[in-house]
């Protein structure tokens, strides 16, 4: 019998697959990329057509060992990666490593992982695209050149350890642009001024009020900016007379947005979901390669490919679609053509929008099968598709113009126009799917370009703007204009009369700042601008929160810290061309026509790094991009001698004058002062029965014993809170990889007994009024909420940061003295150890898509000279996976050492070899 063999990416994937293909068929999954360039500077020849010298990624021998025997065995094998660049590159790489005269290789597509869409892509099998291939190839270049290149060039300038990408610093120049523009922003004050009316024959009752805002004056635009001014108005409408000059009433229509693409996906579950792109991402990526649902005895793919930028539709599934809405809703609810959406420029519309891969897959029928998160996901997915297939929603709209005329003398005006809007829902269309959802990414495009609903008309309602930039509208005049509505009704002369309450309204407002970017709103500003594709939005964020450039505020904002000013500085006044938004897009849409087979590789690369070579060597003649280092009246403790005020990469910090004769150096808290070096503790040093204080280091505050350096014992503050399970105490874990989310687990989770309870939301020891329940635990966000920790009680409440610092502030007695010793392990490793390793972390140059390995080769004392407070604090929480890698390096060191000496020997008793202590010239 031939056999065939399937290659994929993903495990999941892959037993999803082999249950639709059956017998004559093996599938196998790759596990992702299996060669990829080495982490070295002569990864590509830039003088030999930049040929690239790929190597087997470390790790994936015995899976690509795994590939070639299932190989042999086959007759023919089918290359059945994702449907993009990176897939391409992927099959490409197998093909190379798999490749026999006798063996047939394809490449298939599968855009949804389900026995339709598997049966279509080994029915149509096709050639690899040398063209995709090529392009992916082009960006990996273009991103190691820049990436290695621009950080070398900001280790030198700035603090040794930084890197820059060629995608990734311009999207941080986007969030350093818009915090500047907050910074210079004036506010300027406004007010709104409105009147409660009801006409005259009517007694006020709910039904037949209406509040109007008065928008004009003397027949011009009525602009009110000081209270005095406001209060005029206010007198003159106080004793006005009021009578309707025109009604208006027209049919207004809202079409339904298209399907999703990626960034609109994303943008959504970041405004609803309050998910970030990385995690949309993989939560996405489970339901493509398929969820078991328990009904057919293996996992089924509920959503197509989940990285597209297109909105095309297949006609099956618009077939599937349409049915459903007219057996589900009526046939009202169906258009009489199908809705067909526009998708963007340079769009690659062999792949489908974002959908379910069966709308009978309702969400709630199979709710029980999926985690709340996957759930939460495929509504949003199916919802949106759904809706995309139906009529427009329609309301009616009245617009009412009110004649004010001023009785009293003398008038700011001799005339004021007041304006009244209401707006009822008429036809609900496709907002009967939405369930409550008001705002949707990408309606904006769908209302202007769509060829959507029965007649083809376009929408007349202005969308809602995104919810993170409504922040930053002013006033609410617009969302008041909109609100759904009912006026009363009147007719055109009749006369109103003031109704009190609410009476003349005046509302002091002072304009507003743009928003910060958030998550959605940095990927809808990258989209809009072409900077990147469906495959690196969630990439480029990630980056810049890993490299401590911008930070995460309360509420999912991004504020760029002192750091990341500082890279972006630099590279501007270095006038590289990719720091230019406008520029980086260009080359995106280089890459596509490379894809498409219109520019040759080469070409692009030859033309990009010429320019790029002679910027960066003009750039390398400037000076220093950190600032000076100011001299202070701070006395060292050490030596007598004055501090001086130092910037590194971990930001400002204090440095003896005498450095490197003397190595101290001490931690400046936020208002720039030198902070205390040490808050004192009745916890007593298990390994030396010494006091303990409490000393701040660069990742925060740790467990010190006052015998350092001679006892070098290091802990996590207690947060006196016990573990409900074993009783050992609660404590903060930080993630060992930046951008990463902080958790509060068990101490004794490396004891003998491990312990794996762990919580997201930060414990309070105050125990629940309701349940009696040891400790409360905090939320995040606007309004911080303190909840009882067990699940049944449901009790909450509001706080405020200052109570919270009380609350969870140290008290003596809050830890290690009740219950299980904490574990030591990791906890209680060497802390000068723990330093060096420390000081030699940090990542090496890299490029937008590959998470480089730390460089190697500073000492501690290094570290302290430019890196400030990790020379006097090393925190506990990191100590752990920096002492195994400092082990793990030391063991392999040692290994190539053993082995090097081997060699040397062997060498040295071949023939012929020279004898020692002579070299082989004599």
């Amino acid at each position: 019998m031939t056999k065939t063999l399937v290659i994929v990416e993903s495990p999941a994937k892959a037993k999803t697959i082999k249950k639709y293909l059956g017998n004559g068929y093996e599938v196998y999954a790759s596990k992702g990329h299996v060669k990829d360039l080495p982490k070295k500077q002569d990864a590509v020849d830039v003088s030999n057509d930049f040929t690239e010298r790929y190597e087997v990624i470390e790790g994936k021998e015995k899976v690509l060992d795994e590939l070639k025997t299932a190989a042999k065995k086959a007759d023919e094998v089918l290359l059945a990666t994702d449907p993009d660049r990176e897939g391409e590159a992927i099959a490409f790489h197998i093909q190379e490593e798999i490749k026999s005269p006798r063996l047939k290789v394809q490449r298939v597509e599968f855009h949804e992982i389900t026995k339709k869409g598997i049966e279509q892509g080994v029915q149509h099998p096709r050639a690899l695209d040398v063209n995709l291939y090529d392009a992916q190839r082009a960006r990996r270049v273009l991103d190691r050149i820049v990436g290695y290149d621009v950080s070398a060039l900001v280790w030198s300038k700035l603090a040794f350890g930084l890197s820059a990408g060629r995608v990734q610093s311009v999207a941080l120049r986007l969030i350093v642009d818009r915090e500047r523009e907050i910074g210079r922003f004036v506010p300027e004050e406004y007010w709104n001024i409105g009147v409660g009316l009801a006409p005259s024959r009517s007694t006020g009752e709910k039904g037949e009020r209406l509040t109007a805002k008065v928008v004009a004056a003397d027949g011009r635009k009525l602009e009110v900016t000081n209270g005095d001014l406001a209060a005029r108005v206010r007198s003159d409408l106080e004793k006005a007379s009021y009578k309707v000059a025109r009604i208006t009433r027209r049919e207004q229509r809202r079409n339904p947005p298209a399907p999703y693409t990626t960034s609109k996906l994303q943008q959504d579950a970041t405004s609803y979901l309050h998910f970030g792109t990385k995690r949309t991402m993989q939560i996405a990526q489970a339901l493509y390669e398929g969820i078991d649902l328990k009904r057919d005895g293996g996992p089924v793919g509920l959503i197509t490919y989940m990285r597209t930028d297109s909105t095309r539709v297949s006609d099956d599934a618009i077939a599937e679609v349409r049915q459903f809405v007219g057996t589900q809703y009526g046939a009202t609810f169906i258009p009489p053509t199908p809705n067909v959406y526009k998708s963007k420029k340079n769009a690659q519309d062999a792949h489908e929008a974002i959908r379910p891969t069966s709308v009978e897959l309702h969400p709630e029928a199979i709710r029980k099968h999926l985690k709340d998160e996957q759930y939460k996901l495929y509504k949003l997915i199916w919802n949106r598709f759904v809706a995309s297939q139906m009529m427009p929603a329609v309301y009616d709209r009245t617009t009412a113009e009110i004649e004010v005329t001023p009785a009293g003398t003398p008038a700011a005006h001799a005339t004021y126009m007041a304006r009244a809007t209401g707006r009822i829902l008429k036809f609900p269309g496709w907002l009967q799917v939405t369930e409550g959802q008001q705002e949707f990414a990408g309606e904006d495009e769908s209302n202007a370009g769509a060829a959507a609903a029965g007649d083809g008309a376009a929408a007349t309602a202005a969308p809602a703007a995104p919810a993170e930039e409504k922040a930053g509208a002013e006033g609410s005049a617009a969302a008041e204009e909109e609100a759904d509505a009912l006026l009363p009704d009147m007719n055109e002369g009749e006369v109103l009369r003031i109704l009190t309450p609410p009476g003349v309204i005046t509302e002091q407002k002072f304009t507003q700042p743009p928003p910060r970017y958030n998550e959605g709103s940095l990927v809808r500003e990258l989209e809009k601008r072409g900077i990147g594709r469906p495959s690196t939005y969630a990439e480029i964020i990630s980056k810049v929160q890993q490299r401590a450039y911008v930070e995460k505020l309360t509420g999912g904002a991004f504020q760029p810290t002192e750091l990341g000013r500082f890279v972006v500085d630099g590279l501007v006044k270095s006038n590289l061309d990719f720091m230019d938004p406008n520029f980086t897009a260009q080359m995106e849409e280089e890459l596509d026509e490379v894809g498409a087979g219109k520019v040759m590789r080469v070409q692009l690369l030859k033309r990009f790094y010429k320019r790029f070579r002679e910027q960066l060597d003009s750039s390398k003649k400037l000076a220093p991009w950190k600032p000076e280092s100011e001299r202070t009246d701070i006395v060292c403790e050490e030596c007598g001698a004055n501090m001086l005020k130092k910037w590194g990469k971990n930001g400002w910090f204090l440095s003896c004058e005498r450095y490197p004769k003397c190595k101290s150096t001490r931690n400046l808290d936020d208002k720039g002062a030198a902070a205390a070096t040490t808050r004192p503790t009745d916890i007593i040093c298990d390994k030396c029965s010494k006091p303990m204080v409490i000393r701040s280091g660069r990742f925060g505050d740790f467990l010190s014993c006052t015998g350092y350096p001679s006892c070098k014992n290091a802990r996590p503050v207690p947060l006196g809170v016990s573990c409900p399970k074993c009783g050992g105490e609660i404590i903060e874990i930080r993630p060992r990889k930046k951008g990463g989310r902080t958790f509060y687990g068990c101490s004794n989770w490396n004891a003998a007994q491990k312990c794996d309870f762990k919580l997201w939301q930060k414990p309070v020891p105050t125990p629940c009024p309701d349940c009696g329940a040891k400790f409360l635990t905090r939320t995040v966000g606007k309004t911080p909420m303190l909840l009882c920790a067990n699940k049944d009680c449901g009790y909450k409440r509001e706080t405020n940061e200052e109570e919270l610092e009380v609350l969870t502030a140290y008290k003596p007695g809050m830890g290690f003295g009740h219950g299980p010793k904490v574990a030591r392990g990791e906890l209680g490793e060497d802390l000068d150890e723990a330093l060096g390793a420390l000081a030699e972390e940090g990542e090496a140059p890299g490029d937008d898509d590959e998470n480089p390995r730390p460089a190697r080769g500073r000492t501690a004392a290094a570290s302290k000279g430019d890196g400030g407070a990790a020379g006097s604090a090393a925190g506990a929480r990191k100590a752990a996976a920096p002492t195994k890698a400092t082990k793990a390096t030391k063991a392999t060191k040692a290994t190539k050492a053993t082995k090097a000496t081997k060699a040397t020997k062997a060498a040295a008793k071949a023939p012929g070899a020279p004898r020692a202590g002579r070299s082989p010239a004599s």
